[in-house]
């Protein structure tokens, strides 16, 4: 509730988002309201809420089964970000007194911080080929695409302007000259390379010379579209999109992935993403029957008032828009390597629960 509050006073206050929601004089959030089709914005923190802490029961539940708790390194990592919160918090007392305030314990808070780590155990068991999470090189394939194009833009690519007639006539022209010379080759891929550095008008050719690894949804349809009809080596006809005229060379993801260990480990990431989503549906769920006459909104509200009237309450305002930010941020600490990206994260992004 607390980072869906500092979320609406977020949007409400700097681009007048969300004004239905949330008042702008005292950050009062009305959680009444349908937020979704089916859910009010209270229903919908008790949902997220659900699924966030499915989706750390998951973590450690597979954690678990392949052996892949925290290890020495990750105890002493859990340790100095709890001695970094300390003097944050300006001193053990205060931080104690925080954890209260939040309504969570030590063991709760060891919880939080423990994920992020069994969540990366997790991820180097599926790039450790011979373990029961591996993902073959194959079948990064589902994941990404990597691809190159010369682009001979048919707009101004920094003001968006269409170019003239004219100058859109000679353009396709240039495209096709040069997809003929393609044909024609017998080393596609290096005169591939030498055309796009000397044609391209992609602007970001200077950092991305060997050309893209995306993942769907990255790119234009156009593009995505037919980079997945060709095989690595080939390469497409004229591909036309609201940029301009494409030439595409689709090319060896695993070579790719080999050059970029960064790129790699993000769509490992992804693919356990999506074994953790498989279990959070095929998880047997037991919920304390205190939470089904719960309301958060009412909850969350009385919960401020209630911090409100404590003597100098640690870390949380009493006027419960920073307790939103400070709150939101300790809700999510413990799950910032999920997303990928992530957003890779229900967030992204978030693109999955836990994010």
């Amino acid at each position: 509730c607390s980072y869906l509050e500092y979320q609406m006073n977020m949007l409400n206050y700097a681009y007048g988002m969300c004004a239905d929601y949330s008042d702008a004089d005292s950050g009062t959030v009305n959680w009444d309201l349908q937020f979704t089709e089916d859910q009010t914005l209270s229903e919908y923190a008790k949902a997220e809420t659900d699924d966030t802490v499915l989706f750390y029961a998951v973590v450690e539940n597979l954690a678990a089964e392949m052996d892949a708790g925290l290890t020495a390194e990750d105890e002493t990592a859990i340790a100095d970000n709890r001695a970094s919160a300390v003097e944050e918090m300006g001193g053990e007392e205060e931080f104690v007194k925080y954890l209260a305030e939040l309504g969570i314990d030590e063991d709760t808070f060891a919880r939080f911080s423990s994920t992020s780590f069994l969540f990366d155990n997790l991820t180097d068991l599926v790039l450790q080929e011979g373990s029961e999470l591996y993902l073959p090189e194959e079948d990064y394939d589902q994941y990404a695409t990597y691809a190159d194009h010369i682009l001979l833009a048919t707009q101004d690519l920094t003001t968006g302007e269409a170019l003239s007639e004219e100058k859109i006539a000679e353009k396709r022209q240039t495209a096709e000259d040069l997809l003929a010379q393609l044909q024609a080759s017998d080393d596609v891929v290096t005169l591939f390379s030498q055309l796009a550095d000397e044609y391209s008008e992609d602007t970001g050719r200077e950092t991305n010379p060997n050309g893209y690894i995306y993942t769907p949804g990255t790119m234009v349809t156009a593009f995505e579209d037919a980079a997945a009809a060709l095989e690595p080596g080939q390469v497409s006809g004229i591909v036309e999109s609201d940029y301009g005229y494409h030439i595409i060379l689709r090319k060896d993801l695993s070579e790719g992935l080999a050059d970029d260990p960064d790129m790699k480990r993000t769509l490992a990431q992804q693919y356990l993403q999506s074994l953790l989503e498989e279990r959070m549906e095929e998880a047997e769920v037991t919920v304390s029957a205190e939470l089904d006459d719960l309301d958060p909104g009412a909850f969350y509200t009385q919960y401020l008032t209630e911090l409100d009237a404590l003597e100098e309450p640690a870390g949380v305002a009493a006027d419960g828009d920073a307790s939103g930010d400070t709150a939101g941020e300790t809700e999510t600490s413990g799950n910032t390597e999920t997303s990928g990206e992530a957003d890779a994260g229900s967030g992204n992004d978030g693109e999955s629960s836990g994010q």
